[in-house]
């Protein structure tokens, strides 16, 4: 079932939330908001459920406009931050509650309840009380009970977001697995980028009310459409300068082949992702940078060497495994292969 949004805007009194954001999630496909706090990708999500009004703009679901529809009447599976389950009841009930809204008889839904807990791999727990599950458990029960009544769209707000770091890494896998199986067009909100970029075939970039960039992982994190999107993905060495015939010249005056722009702008940067940077002279047809070293941090698997590249722009680069980070205030020339190099708006808007 397709999903679109289209220019929705929303007010709280002076504060505007929502700014013409617009996006699409195809038949099957998996979207997610991904932004800071107070970006309006929760008021999207409340707008697109029904909880919220949009002051303009309008949500579409399978070609049926739904500006007017009750939450209850959108055909919506609904996942809360905090799960929502009702603590009096037993699993098996949890997930049977808008199936016995709706209707269903107890056949049905003991035969749909079943096949919800081998989905999420919790046959057999359909007695215990959400008390008495772990919070991976208790999440996957949610996903279950909002998915029990077939619904044509799926939303899921911060999902994973009360569960510990380990336990969020093993569930983000089993989550994509369930998603992938049962083929229902979802919608995401949240603000971790690794969640995103596991769980969605596409990710929606969010800043100030407005939907900066539409497009996989590796599209809005190669290709950014502008500042923003490129330094809230991942780390990122952002160097400001001018666009001149062949390439960059840095605010510094280091001179730098790339590739043209995607588009023209008023002003550009040039993104280089840390990974891209090599620590050496720059063999030929690279391009050659200097930087000073900040400090290094350790962090287990991996060693990060903080730097200020071209005397101005900050950045951080794994070490090699095994090898000595160089004293603070020591210099070092890097090389970036022109392809590493790109060219980024400043603006979203051009």
């Amino acid at each position: 079932m397709t999903l679109e949004v289209q220019n929705l805007t929303r007010r709280f009194g002076r504060m505007l939330a929502l700014d013409g954001a617009s996006l699409d999630a195809g038949a099957g496909e998996v979207v997610a908001l991904l932004g800071p706090s107070g970006c309006g990708k929760t008021t999207t999500l409340r707008i697109v459920a029904g909880f919220e009004t949009a002051d303009s703009g309008s949500v579409w679901l399978g070609g049926r406009d739904l500006s007017r529809l009750p939450p209850h009447g959108r055909d919506i599976g609904l996942v809360f931050q905090d799960y929502a389950l009702f603590p009096h009841m037993t699993v098996a009930d949890n997930i049977a509650y808008g199936l016995r809204r709706r209707g269903r008889d107890a056949a049905a839904r003991a035969a749909r309840v079943d096949a919800m807990l081998d989905l999420v791999r919790l046959s057999g727990l359909g007695a215990r009380r959400p008390a008495q599950l772990s919070g991976g458990q208790q999440q996957r029960v949610a996903v279950a009970r909002a998915l029990a009544i077939e619904p044509q769209l799926l939303l899921l707000d911060e999902p994973l977001s009360n569960l510990d770091a380990k336990l969020r890494g093993a569930l983000q896998a089993e989550l994509r697995g369930i998603l992938t199986r049962i083929g229902t067009t979802t919608l995401i909100v949240t603000h971790d980028q690794e969640e995103a970029m596991a769980l969605a075939d596409r990710i929606a970039i969010m800043s100030q009310g407005r939907v900066l960039q539409l497009g996989t992982a590796r599209e809005v994190y190669e290709r950014p459409a502008c500042r923003f999107v490129a330094e809230f993905l991942g780390s990122a060495l952002w160097l400001e300068g001018r666009v001149e015939p062949g390439g960059f010249v840095t605010a510094r005056g280091t001179a730098l082949a790339c590739a043209p722009p995607s588009r023209i702008a008023s002003r550009h940067g040039l993104l280089v992702r840390p990974e891209a940077l090599r620590i050496g002279a720059a063999p030929e047809g690279w391009n050659a940078l200097s930087a000073q070293v900040t400090g290094a941090r350790y962090r287990g698997a991996v060693t990060l060497l903080d730097l200020l590249v071209d005397g101005a722009a900050p950045a951080s680069i794994e070490l090699e495994r095994g090898t000595s980070p160089p004293p603070p205030g020591a210099t070092l020339a890097l090389a970036a292969a022109p392809a590493d190099c790109i060219l980024v708006p400043e603006d979203a808007g051009g």
